[in-house]
C-alpha cells in the first residue's frame, strides 16, 4: 500500500494518522514517479479522472484536461506534481482520495 503524502497539508499530515506501520509513504512532491504509476492511479480510480487533479494548482489553470488522453495527464503531472489531488492511498486496486480525510479511514476500516 503506497500514500502520496505532502507534509505540507494538513490534510495529508491528519490522514496519517489512520495508516498502519506497513504503509509505504510516497512524498510525490519530491520523488520521481514514473508516468506509468499515474496512469494505473488514474484507470484504477472508481470516479471521475479530474477528482485526482488539483485544477486550482497554477499550472493547471484553465487547462481542458476532459481532452486529454490519459497518457497525456500523466505526462503532464510527472512534470507538474503538485497538480496530483493529495492526500492519496494507493493499495494496489483501489484508489482512494483523502479528502475528505475520512475516506481513508472508512477505507481502511478505522
Amino acid at each position: 500500500m503506497k500514500y502520496y503524502h505532502n507534509p505540507r497539508c494538513s490534510k495529508s499530515r491528519q490522514a496519517l494518522t489512520f495508516l498502519p506501520g506497513d504503509v509505504e509513504i510516497v512524498l510525490y512532491l519530491k520523488e520521481e514517479i514514473a508516468a506509468s504509476v499515474y496512469i494505473s492511479m488514474i484507470e484504477r480510480y472508481d470516479g471521475p479522472f479530474l477528482d485526482l487533479l488539483r485544477v486550482g494548482e497554477k499550472p493547471a489553470k484553465g487547462l481542458d484536461f476532459s481532452v486529454l488522453e490519459t497518457e497525456d495527464i500523466a505526462e503532464f503531472l510527472c512534470l507538474h506534481p503538485i497538480v496530483l489531488q493529495r492526500p492519496i492511498l494507493d493499495d494496489g486496486e483501489s484508489v482512494i482520495i483523502g479528502r475528505p480525510v475520512e475516506n481513508i479511514s472508512r477505507f481502511l476500516g478505522n
